[in-house]
């Protein structure tokens, strides 16, 4: 009883463990983002490298994966924040790419947009649109609602750097609604910063009130310039429709979080202070912010000259050391120079008598070569011409039973017949002159043409054939060849002449392949025709006599079966 207990202990004791973990993982979790979105930067990218670097020791589960793409995916934030968009990009594409291994599309989906986000900043707007189009195809297999309107914000923004206004009004619209839908506050703020420049013109009073949402939104995450920037936006677009009251109440509020902030006054919120001052009439102040405006335009300038001094001379003092390095070593560099010369001349010399002696074992390998071919050619002319008398003589033999049979009426089909024996034994001569080895061919290739020759021979198109032939032996001797092709030439030539006379459609199937039962090479041939007994004496015809005759000549045995159409198997 008590082992039951304790073991009942243990377990509770994990479960509760385990939650305690996931709790404490949810509030660093929540921390980050509280850090990242009230833009301290450098604390939130401390705290996510540690917990990253935790996870990445002690947890494999998919959940814990997915947390720590989620961190990568603020990394990747604070870059683009801090302007490093490269490290953005490989940040991104790294999410990517395990997202996808992972099954996680959410967070792949993200990261699209986030690389969008960074093309879109570099100019890229082709790329730009590219992960744009993916991040939809995201969205619309795994309906990702809840981060959508990431998704309209992101091609809202695209549309206004492209100048396709209307669509980015649309989709602006269209992500402060899925936002504010699903209580994503920084989209929200992102969509009324976008109304607000873009509506600044057609329907300002709209931009102004975006505008001053956004400004809200920056004050409550205390991101004083955000805010001190709609302010001056919202009283640029009041200047701009001729409200100049309006507009100084919004560029005081501005003033005023420059000042109490201790930020230092941008250049374009002094220019719209300039200009405002001088629409009212008041010249004095209009003129301090010039001069304000203009001394920090001058400032700026200083700045960019003084880094641009500061690179001159550094590349002074650098080309002047490099100078007395040249001079110290002006001498050692010629000695230097004679001895590689020396070198390469003694490299060439021995390049050259080396490429001699190589071309001359080259010129004897190739004489040798020619030599052997030579020797080679002399025998495979001499076998062709004892086989050209060997062919003759069974041509001959052939012709000899022809003329003592008393059923060849059809004096075109005797001569077909004839020719397909002979084209069978031509076939086997060009096949021996194209080939290296002087008694054997490949019997594959042999048996395809011949087999096609032959069916080619009784085209009438009236009939359809269809010949199926399979070869497994690669290489044979010319002594089997010859009456294996000619027993394919009369089995193929009966079977288009007599099998197929009640029917359209013919098939014909010429396997020969190596028996691993028998250990002997196997023939075999069927069609669908009539049929017909092998084992009967022909009364007629020629065929039938000379198949049984080359089948002798192959020392062969032959199996048939009494099916729909003929089957023959010959062993040899």
């Amino acid at each position: 009883m008590l082992k039951y207990a304790f073991l009942l202990f243990v377990l509770i004791s994990g479960h509760f463990s385990a939650a305690q973990d996931a709790i404490s993982l949810k509030k660093k979790i929540d921390r980050i983002d509280s850090l990242i979105f009230y833009n301290n930067f450098t604390e939130g990218e401390k705290e996510t490298d540690l917990l990253y670097n935790s996870l990445s020791k002690s947890h494999t589960k998919k959940d814990d994966k997915d947390t720590k793409l989620k961190l990568l995916l603020y990394k990747a934030y604070i870059f683009a924040r801090k302007r490093k968009t490269n490290k953005a990009l490989e940040i991104s594409f790294d999410i990517m790419a395990r997202a996808n291994e992972y099954h996680l599309p959410e967070k792949e989906y993200q990261a699209c947009l986030m690389a969008a986000t960074m093309y879109e900043h570099s100019n890229d707007f082709e790329l730009c649109k590219n992960y744009l189009n993916r991040a939809k195809e995201l969205y619309k297999t795994h309906h990702l609602e809840n981060v959508y309107s990431v998704y309209c914000i992101r091609l809202s923004s695209y549309y206004r750097f492209v100048k396709e206004i209307d669509s980015a009004i649309y989709y602006a619209y269209k992500g402060l609604d899925y936002a504010i839908r699903y209580k994503n506050k920084r989209e929200r703020t992102d969509a009324c910063l976008l109304l607000g420049g873009l509506l600044s013109r057609d329907n300002y009073l709209e931009a102004v009130k975006y505008s001053s949402l956004a400004a809200n939104d920056f004050l409550h995450k205390r991101d004083y310039e955000g805010a001190a920037a709609m302010y001056n936006n919202i009283a640029s677009t009041y200047l701009h429709h001729k409200e100049a009251e309006k507009a100084l109440l919004y560029s005081d509020s501005a003033s005023w979080v420059f000042n109490t902030n201790s930020l230092p006054e941008a250049d374009h919120f002094l220019r719209i202070r300039y200009r405002l001052f001088d629409t009212l009439g008041h010249k004095d102040s209009a003129y301090h912010y010039l001069k304000k405006y203009h001394d920090t335009y001058v400032k700026e300038l200083g700045r960019m000259e003084a880094a641009a001094i500061k690179k001159i001379t550094e590349q002074y003092q650098n080309d002047k050391k490099e100078t007395v390095i040249k001079n110290k070593n002006q001498q050692l560099i010629f000695i230097v120079i004679l001895l590689v010369m020396i070198v390469l001349v003694s490299v060439l010399l021995l390049r050259k008598n080396k490429k001699i002696n190589i071309q001359n074992k080259v010129i004897s390998k190739q004489v040798k070569e020619l030599v052997k071919t030579l020797e080679q050619k002399q025998v495979l002319l001499s076998e062709l011409q004892h086989r050209v008398k060997n062919n003759l003589q069974h041509v001959i033999s052939i012709l000899e039973i022809q003329k003592e049979s008393i059923d060849f009426n059809n004096i075109e089909e005797l001569i077909r017949g004839n020719q397909n024996r002979i084209h069978s034994m031509a076939l086997l001569h060009k096949k021996l002159n194209t080939s290296d080895r002087v008694n054997y061919i490949d019997l594959r290739r042999y048996i395809n043409e011949l087999s096609e020759l032959v069916k080619n021979s009784y085209e009438n198109g009236k009939k359809k054939i269809n010949l199926e032939i399979q070869c497994e032996i690669e290489e044979i001797s010319l002594e089997k060849a010859l009456p294996i092709g000619l027993i394919v030439v009369e089995l193929i030539s009966n079977s288009i002449k007599h099998a197929f006379i009640k029917q359209n459609i013919g098939n014909i199937n010429v396997v020969i392949l190596k028996d691993e039962s028998t250990k002997k090479n196997k023939l075999f041939y069927a069609d669908n025709g009539i049929g017909f007994d092998f084992n009967l004496i022909a009364p007629k015809g020629l065929g039938i006599e000379i198949i049984k005759g080359l089948i002798d000549q192959l020392d062969g045995t032959t199996i048939t079966k009494q099916t729909r159409g003929f089957e023959l198997t010959i062993y040899f």
